[in-house]
């Protein structure tokens, strides 16, 4: 017999208690002769004898009750050689075993097995009837299926399978073309996806929770996070049959605070979507600074040393104007940061036009705004340490300027850090490999269905546990009815 939670059985110790409260209960009684009675020796004798047999009779139904009450929580299972079996819970399509599951077991020679997954580990002993149902809520594992000898093991097939067991039962199909999604850009406002290794050959859902926000049936598909409200998203491609990885769950990409350091002469920036703002007097202000940030230095003719760490991404604005520019600024359109992130100037809207600058010699940096004698008065490059750093030699005059706009956006993706998403892959179906690799005589095939399978009564009702439980209340009623009479 075995026993699928042995702990129990401990339990059963306790139906020594029952014998042990009987003795501690007796009490020697002094008999008292009375000469009228002694006719009645006879009689009370045969009583004592009877009643004393009826109590010890008690004991043990009250014992077998503990006992066959525990016996039954220990799940009792009465075999005689049992074999391995071996059900492949391995992420890729695990979800459909509702589907393929049923069908393989109804191949299966019926009959009670030890039932086993994923990492060594070991349901109990089931009938093949009960292995559906107690496998039905039964997680997916990355885990090895562990190669036992005469073992018979029911796959999808799309793992690579061990090769010693006694039989296998695959389904009949072809094989899968499993989709990698993979992420090819990420900023700040959007990301994009597409399907790495084949012809995208399906439709993108992008869903916040259980609303449809996106549809795409394009190779390519993005995610146009300005425009929606939520910080995650769920993402899923229907070009293959492997549904497990072809729904990912997304994150919006995150940004650093974005914190404005103000000389005390310096005009205030308070349009800009800054998350804190301050006055800089000196190099004790920086304590109150987080590990990192988008730093903006407004009114600074210098950068400070304790922020030159590529934990900071600096966009310094010059201080005081002391010298005239004889002509409108001139943007480097050859630049991406154009093409990116500002759309352009408009009539109304003209590219920053500051008239006068601090003088200060940028050219070391790469270019985005110039004057007509083509001095450089704005540009960004980026430090050995990996550090971003935009300077312009004048101030911002115009706080609402879309170049602004446009340049936080740029510091804000050139803040971003190496992506944090996984994206999970199963691998490629390994069907055709396990068919090529095992031998033919082993391989018993089910049919593949999509739809669900009867498998009729799914549970057997009389289980050894229920049989131990119903002999306990059976001698609970006896014992009650032994205590009456």
């Amino acid at each position: 017999m075995l026993f699928d939670a042995p702990q129990w059985l401990w339990g059963t110790f306790f139906a020594l208690i029952v014998p042990i409260i009987h003795l501690l209960g007796r009490r020697s009684i002094k008999p008292i002769p009375i000469p009228s009675l002694m006719w009645l020796q006879q009689f009370r004798t045969q009583d004592r004898r009877r009643n004393r047999i009826k109590e010890w009779l008690l004991v043990v139904l009250r014992m077998l009750v503990i006992a066959l009450f525990f016996i039954s929580l220990s799940g009792p299972k009465i075999v005689g050689t049992t074999t391995a079996l071996l059900v492949d819970n391995s992420p890729a399509l695990w979800s459909q075993s509702k589907f393929w599951l049923p069908q393989a077991l109804k191949e299966v020679p019926e009959g009670k097995y030890v039932l086993h997954v994923r990492g060594g580990i070991s349901l109990g002993t089931f009938h093949t009837r009960e292995i559906v149902e107690a496998l039905k809520d039964w997680p997916s594992s990355s885990a090895p299926l562990e190669d036992y000898d005469e073992a018979i093991i029911v796959s999808a097939g799309f793992a690579v399978l061990p090769e010693n067991a006694k039989s296998f039962y695959l389904p009949k199909r072809t094989s899968f073309v499993n989709g990698r999604i993979t992420m090819i850009e990420e900023n700040a406002r959007e990301q994009s996806f597409a399907i790495s290794n084949g012809l995208h050959s399906g439709s993108w859902e992008v869903r916040d929770s259980s609303a449809l926000l996106l549809t795409e049936n394009d190779s390519i598909v993005r995610i146009p996070w300005q425009s929606i409200n939520s910080n995650s998203l769920d993402l899923t491609f229907t070009g293959d049959s492997v549904l497990e990885d072809n729904q990912q769950r997304i994150y919006r990409p995150a940004r650093l605070p974005i914190i404005a350091l103000n000389m005390p002469s310096a005009k205030k920036l308070d349009k800009l979507p800054v998350d804190r703002e301050f006055t800089y007097t000196n190099a004790v202000d920086l304590q109150q600074l987080p590990p990192k940030a988008i730093l903006l230095l407004n009114g600074f003719s210098y950068l400070p040393e304790k922020l030159l760490n590529e934990s900071y991404v600096l966009l310094r604005f010059a201080t005081k104007p002391t010298e005239d520019i004889a002509s409108e600024v001139q943007p480097v359109l050859e630049a991406p940061f154009f093409t990116d992130y500002f759309i352009g100037a408009s009539d109304r809207n003209r590219w920053p036009n500051p008239k006068m600058t601090s003088n200060e010699d940028l050219t070391e940096l790469q270019p985005w705004l110039k004057s007509a004698s083509g001095t450089v008065l704005a540009g960004w490059h980026e430090r050995s340490n990996g550090q971003t750093i935009y300077e312009q030699s004048f101030p911002i005059n115009e706080v609402g300027h879309p170049y602004y706009k446009a340049l936080l956006q740029w510091a804000a993706n050139r803040s971003l850090g190496t992506n944090s998403i996984r994206l999970i892959h199963y691998g490629s179906d390994q069907y055709e490999s396990n068919l090529s690799n095992l031998e033919a005589s082993k391989i018993h095939y089910f049919n593949w269905s999509r739809t669900l399978a009867n498998t009729g009564k799914s549970v057997q009702f009389w289980t050894e546990s229920k049989i131990a439980l119903a002999l306990a209340l059976f001698c609970a009623l006896i014992a009650l009815i032994f205590a009456k009479i």
